[in-house]
């Protein structure tokens, strides 16, 4: 755009006179990136239409107002990394490739305060790898989104790889948190990583970060050798061992898992300092096994299931090996416990270590101490015993479920596993899913369930689990799948399809469905990308925000008593309530061609001049589900007054009836809201 096209549009928008730059900048042939529509560049400028011509990835020959993306349209450097990947690709790959580290610090250099946030570093990084926003080229939606998950996984192994080479540049401060950012240093401030987490523990009060850290010193002085940490670990092994017994005291600063974390991370401290001297980890209080009791004495049914859940996975085998010492009579009945109850890592993990004992009887942490025989037998057969009681019971639950199922065929656990495959574990499967759908419900969250997935991703197991059935059977487990709530429509047709394959029966069941099409909505391009802009944002910031408002509030105090605890839950509810709700307008929205809107009777695009019976003028717009705004007379097609319109011509007469309302409206005009741009 040239100064007297600039001028105009000031003169027309006074509120963007501060603008001027941002839209002097838009220059033909310039790069840019928009929030939606994504990489693109500037061809022209309209000035007899007010619009910049843009040429965006998938979508050539855009047209744009300057006045309403002048600040949705970032204008990129010829050096940007973006620019970069289209007009110097090779070049920049290998850059990518031989130095990650210094390609990131090389890119933070250019910003005005050397500081780049990790939100801003990944949607540029990603991008890089080939990761697009939008879907523009018209590709199958499921091709897009395995080029964009294959892009993102691209990204996070480069990404991961170059993290630990930014944590080793001693002239890279490196974020704490996900909203801090990633800032460069002077030389003269260069500090080692070793020198940067040590100096962080002694200055930090918070006996959680406290314990984390020192867990990465210990690891760090073992490992590496680090003198400066080698000689401060007995001082960091008595200033952990005293945040530990304050925060014990006030069960506001850790909970029953955080001690016993803490108490781990002293004992490894207490073993590499008096190297042999077992009887030291017994000498200093708290020990690991006081937090047990404890926290079994305050919950007896959960206390123990609570600690293993909260527990971090590196650690969870230890927590088992400590329970053999503790409940030598029932350990096992207690680890069968908390298998039942288990989810995650801590299902294998429960398994794992009961099967090890059949091997060998040595604790796997305390050297020379056996593990106490309870006279029931192997644990093989233990836990063989209890999968099947529990599946007769129907107290089989969701997570263990979803590992037998994953490990049937695995040969360590094939033998306690193979019996249980078959109708009842389908439909304990099925009954599972529909009461975690139930629970996502109630607290208002967008996770996927697992065992819904496992049983559309793993195209062998309806024949398992339906081997022995009849044909009776199968039709009935299909109907209860037809009536879970855990499943998308399409996710049921293709499990379904599998059903049929074996019992062609089933086919009657979903027969009266074959004819019935998705219902869908149809929107605007522009309201579309709005709703997918907010997603974006909810996702990619204000989620991330919450959850650290939530952390920060947790720290406050008592959870019952906590009114920014409260307000901080419910805030992230209702971010997680829209971003469900977002995702499902999405999902079921077409984009409608305004092209295409008849020229000869009303349809969606239309705009439609009316008159009352009562003498009443009004001129509207029909649009898109989104587009509806009232002061401006544009009405969604869904509205009473554009369904009763619709397919209708000039000088025709419809009625409404709205709010026991009754209006004869005559249609006196109809043109296009396309040919109105």
């Amino acid at each position: 755009m040239n100064s007297e096209s600039i001028d105009k549009i000031v003169s027309k928008n006074p509120r963007l006179r501060n603008k001027r730059a941002a839209l002097e900048a838009m220059k033909d042939g310039a790069y840019c990136l928009h929030g939606s529509w994504g990489f693109g560049q500037i061809k022209s400028y309209d000035p007899a239409a007010n619009r910049l011509i843009i040429d965006f990835e998938g979508k050539p020959g855009h047209s744009m107002d300057p006045a309403f993306c002048v600040d949705k349209l970032e204008i990129l450097d010829e050096d940007n990394l973006l620019v970069r990947y289209r007009t110097d690709r090779a070049k920049l790959e290998e850059e990518m490739k031989n130095d990650g580290g210094a390609f990131v610090v090389k890119y933070i250099a250019t910003k005005p305060d050397r500081a780049a946030s990790q939100i801003e570093l990944e949607r540029v990084f990603k991008q890089l790898f080939g990761y697009k926003p939008l879907n523009l080229e018209g590709v199958p939606q499921a091709d897009f989104d395995k080029a964009n998950k294959d892009a993102e996984k691209k990204y996070r192994t480069w990404w991961n790889k170059t993290k630990e080479i930014l944590f080793r540049d001693p002239c890279v401060a490196c974020p704490k948190n996900k909203n801090e950012s990633y800032v460069l240093r002077e030389e003269e401030e260069a500090m080692k990583p070793e020198q940067e987490v040590l100096r962080e523990y002694f200055l930090n009060r918070e006996p959680k970060k406290k314990i984390l850290l020192a867990e990465k010193l210990y690891k760090t002085a073992t490992g590496e050798g680090v003198e400066e940490i080698k000689s401060s670990l007995e001082k960091i092994k008595e200033e952990l061992t005293e945040a530990i017994k304050k925060a014990m005291d006030s069960s506001k600063m850790l909970n029953d898992a955080d001690c016993l974390h803490g108490i781990w991370v002293r004992n490894n401290l207490i073993r590499y300092l008096y190297e042999g001297d077992e009887a030291k980890v017994d000498e200093i209080a708290p020990q690991s096994k006081q937090i047990i009791l404890k926290a079994v004495a305050k919950d007896p049914k959960d206390g123990l299931n609570n600690l293993a859940k909260n527990l971090p996975s590196s650690y969870i085998e230890r927590f088992l090996d400590l329970l053999t010492r503790i409940y030598t009579e029932d350990w096992r009945e207690r680890i069968l416990d908390l298998l039942k109850y288990s989810d995650g890592r801590l299902t294998k993990e429960c398994v794992d270590f009961l099967l090890s004992w059949d091997v060998s009887r040595k604790s796997h942490y305390v050297k020379n101490a056996e593990i106490a025989d309870d006279g029931r037998g192997t644990s093989r057969k233990l836990i063989k015993e209890h999968l099947e009681k529990w599946l007769s019971e129907q107290t089989l639950h969701g997570p263990v479920i979803l590992w037998i199922v994953k490990n049937r065929n695995e040969e360590k656990y094939a033998d306690m596993l193979t019996d249980l495959i078959g109708e009842d574990l389908f439909s304990a499967l099925l009954a599972a899913v529909d009461d975690c759908a139930l629970q996502r419900e109630t607290i208002a969250t967008t996770a996927k369930i697992p065992l819904a997935d496992e049983l559309d991703a793993d195209k062998e197991l309806v024949g398992d689990l339906l081997s022995k059935s009849t044909a009776e059977t199968a039709r009935d487990l299909a109907q209860t799948l037809l009536l879970n709530q855990g499943f998308e429509e399409l996710t049921k047709k293709s499990i379904l399809a599998r059903f049929i394959k074996k019992f062609p029966s089933v086919q009657s069941l979903v027969a009266s469905k074959s004819d019935m099409q998705d219902q869908r909505i149809l929107v605007s391009e522009w309201s579309l990308a709005a709703r997918r802009e907010e997603l974006e944002d909810i996702i990619k910031n204000q989620l991330p925000a919450s959850k650290l408002a939530i952390e920060a509030a947790r720290e406050l105090g008592d959870l019952r008593e906590n009114s920014e605890y409260k307000m901080a839950r419910e805030h992230d509810e209702l971010l997680c309530a829209r971003r469900a709700q977002l995702e499902r307008d999405i999902s079921s929205a077409t984009v409608f061609d305004f092209n295409t809107t008849p020229f000869d009777k009303v349809g969606i695009g239309s705009i439609v001049s009316l008159k009352s019976d009562k003498g009443e003028s009004l001129t509207c717009s029909i649009m898109g589900a989104w587009d509806s705004n009232t002061e401006k007379n544009i009405f969604s097609y869904q509205t009473p007054l554009a369904q009763a319109l619709l397919e209708h011509k000039c000088g025709e007469t419809v009625e409404t009836n709205i709010n026991n309302h009754v209006t004869r409206w005559t249609i006196e005009k109809v043109s296009r809201f396309a040919d109105s741009k």
